[in-house]
């Protein structure tokens, strides 16, 4: 990977999960400051998105690629398996190679972490954040026989052309070769619908693995909603979907941003001791 082949030219990363947008956090520059940035953002996606019920019990889990705090290389940044969301900190997230073996930190990573993640990444080296959940409305369309997600709402449309569909349910993915077949499913798309499971969101911010599943589950609420009021629903045609999205491609990293650095402060001031 072009990171860890940096790394050994002797290159300081730079923070490639984030953007330039002004940060609520101060950390210095170099190998350690860019790992902890990571902690900080990660810890705070898993207190934001329980905030907002999009994941379950224990389960469920987040992931970005950062470099080691000693420079030695590249590893996965994910959540202790048995941790409530509400119980993640910065300093209690592990570090694991990709042998799904933890290389910093106390215990270990729940083994369909490990597949589902580090297998995706094989396929897809650009995906830095992976976030899986299991959030109600979203999964409850990963049910259907028919998954598709349908242009009912303008939140939709951010996702117009660019979710995939598993629907050949295999299990808990105890295997990388599992994670591989998710990552080919998956392709160039961002969203991964799982068929009678849950959803994936691949990025390169965590910003925006963030915004892209809260913005999911709103458009998944609305068609859900929509279908349930049994009168035709009226979908956005396609001679606009895509004119639409382009309309406001550029502006999404800028929303994403926006909107989760906006949690971040309200969780410095709920949750303090997430940055810990």
């Amino acid at each position: 990977m072009w990171a860890l082949s940096a790394l050994r030219r002797g290159r300081t990363l730079v923070r490639t999960f984030t953007s330039a947008y002004p940060k609520p956090y101060t950390v210095p520059e170099g190998n350690w400051g860019t790992n902890r940035a990571a902690r900080l953002e990660l810890a705070a996606s898993f207190r934001g998105l329980d905030k907002l019920g999009l994941n379950e019990g224990v389960c469920n889990h987040l992931s970005v690629m950062v470099p080691r705090a000693d420079g030695q290389g590249e590893t996965m940044l994910v959540g202790h398996y048995g941790l409530h969301w509400q119980e993640v900190t910065a300093s209690n997230l592990l570090e694991v190679d990709w042998t799904g073996q933890t290389v910093q930190g106390e215990g270990k990573a729940d083994v369909t972490a490990a597949c589902i993640h580090l297998g995706i990444r094989h396929i897809r080296p650009d995906a830095k954040v992976i976030m899986h959940t299991h959030q109600p409305y979203a999964t409850a369309l990963a049910c259907m026989k028919d998954p598709r997600l349908l242009m009912v709402h303008q939140n939709s449309l951010r996702f117009y052309q660019n979710v995939a569909y598993d629907t050949s349910y295999t299990g808990f993915a105890l295997a990388l070769e599992e994670g591989k077949r998710l990552g080919r499913v998956l392709g160039e798309k961002n969203i991964l619908f799982m068929g009678n499971h849950g959803v994936v969101s691949v990025a390169k911010t965590i910003s925006m693995a963030f915004d892209n599943l809260y913005y999911l589950e709103r458009a998944a609420m609305m068609q859900v909603l929509a279908a349930g009021m049994e009168k035709e629903v009226a979908l956005i045609p396609d001679s606009e979907c895509g004119p639409m999205l382009d309309a406001i491609s550029d502006m999404l990293q800028e929303y994403a941003d926006a909107h989760f650095y906006s949690n971040y402060r309200i969780l410095r001031k709920s949750q303090p001791e997430f940055e810990l």
